[in-house]
């Protein structure tokens, strides 16, 4: 969950951090001043806040963490006192069982802001930006705002993407705009969403559920960030009209549209945070700041945005994307493959995603540790809804508790191994 879209979901860890032997500072794996810079980095921006947002401070509990060697520097000491005392931070080496993500992580009882200390940015505002949207996440469940965190896969088509960029154009429109060039830009913006949403049905809720858990943490990660509002308001309208559409939006769009939405909230619906909750919809807050009823046609107002151009670039990429989605069916839905049950706490990348339509969604790189083992994917696992089942192409051996396939490994737990399936040559796992 940062600004650079490497949002991961994990859950509930369970453990208990290791003692790291004796050592000269310099052979720690996390240099400690680095550490102490971004742990007076993170105070430093919650202390200009100071909880005017959401009426409670931004700073706590962090753990700043080197994935390969799972090496860990704390700002606080832990509540059982495992973490040693070393320069002025605590100090250890994480689990296996504990998932390492720029995420929330639940430890000891405490809820601890986790980032994996070489993705933190060097640049300084994106460094701030993304120190307040992880910050941010740890006192989601406190404001009662943790939405379910739901993939769109509409935004992996044409007519999805289409729809949304011109919706976020309007949106840095009515940025950049006063009264009442604004309100024409908010409500193109609105005919945009309602566009999409009419030609893919239901889908108005899993976006609107996107942009409460990570719109509004990087809409907060931006204005905390950034030294002032209008500061804040470039940063949104830069990003809203010319975001990375190389990325997948089907988890990450709400990174771009949080921070449009809230920052004209912000002007318009002065309070609006105070009534926010989890089931929310930001575009229906925005709509209630339009006073006189105006019909507006998407398709007609479209060209304004460049719709044009948008039609051209979509449908180039839509035809590139086809041999990945191609490739991903023929090895994960078409071949024999090995089904995975539950799959207990995760992590993933959510700017790569491929939706597969009925069939799920793709991850190319995935990390979960479940009751069944301890799963590794770089070449892409196919996850069904919710997350409660998923299936890896068929693996190459089955012999042992170190199972292998194309483009990931599983270290089974005791007591599991690979079964035939009902589908010629595929496997499933079972106790």
């Amino acid at each position: 969950m940062n600004t650079n879209l490497f949002h991961q979901i994990v859950g509930l860890a369970i453990g208990s951090l290791l003692l790291v032997p004796a050592a000269h500072a310099d052979q720690f794996p996390i240099d400690l001043a680095a550490a102490k810079r971004v742990f007076a980095d993170a105070k430093s921006i919650s202390d200009a806040e100071g909880g005017r947002l959401w009426g409670t401070r931004l700073y706590g509990q962090m753990l700043l963490v080197d994935p390969e060697t799972r090496a860990v520097v704390a700002n606080e000491a832990d509540p059982q006192g495992v973490l040693r005392a070393s320069d002025g931070c605590f100090v250890g080496t994480l689990p296996e069982s504990l998932i390492i993500s720029n995420a929330p992580t639940e430890w000891e009882g405490q809820r601890w802001t986790m980032l994996m200390f070489p993705s933190i940015p060097d640049d300084p505002i994106a460094r701030r930006v993304t120190l307040a949207h992880e910050l941010f996440h740890r006192i989601q469940p406190q404001l009662h705002l943790m939405a379910a965190d739901t993939p769109n896969p509409h935004l992996d088509t044409v007519e999805g993407r289409f729809w949304l960029q011109l919706e976020w154009r309007a949106l840095a429109a009515a940025l950049t705009e006063h009264v009442p060039a604004q309100t024409a830009a908010i409500r193109d913006a609105l005919a945009f969403r309602a566009r999409r949403r009419a030609l893919f049905p239901n889908s108005g809720k899993a976006e609107a559920s996107q942009e409460i858990a990570e719109g509004i943490p990087e809409y907060t990660g931006v204005v905390a960030g950034e030294p002032d509002s209008y500061s804040a308001r470039w940063h949104a309208a830069g990003t809203l009209a010319r975001p990375d559409v190389s990325r997948s939006f089907v988890r990450s769009f709400s990174y771009t549209s949080g921070p449009g939405y809230g920052l004209l909230l912000d002007e318009r619906l002065p309070g609006w945070r105070a009534q926010l909750s989890a089931q929310s919809d930001l575009s229906a807050l925005l709509a209630t700041t339009l006073k006189e009823a105006v019909s507006v046609s998407a398709e007609d107002r479209a060209a304004y945005y460049g719709a044009a151009e948008l039609r051209v670039n979509e449908a180039d990429r839509a035809e590139k994307a086809q041999a990945a989605k191609s490739r991903y069916r023929t090895l994960l839905v078409d071949g024999p493959t090995l089904a995975l049950p539950k799959l207990g706490r995760f992590s993933f990348n959510p700017s790569t995603l491929v939706a597969l339509g009925d069939a799920g969604i793709v991850y190319p790189t995935f990390h979960a540790v479940a009751e069944w083992g301890t799963l590794d994917v770089k070449e892409g696992i196919l996850v069904g809804a919710n997350f409660g089942s998923a299936s890896l192409a068929a693996p190459t051996s089955i012999e042992g508790s170190h199972l292998k396939g194309p483009g990931w490994t599983i270290d089974l737990a005791p007591g599991w191994s690979a079964v035939p399936a009902a589908k010629r040559g595929s496997y499933m796992l079972r106790r």
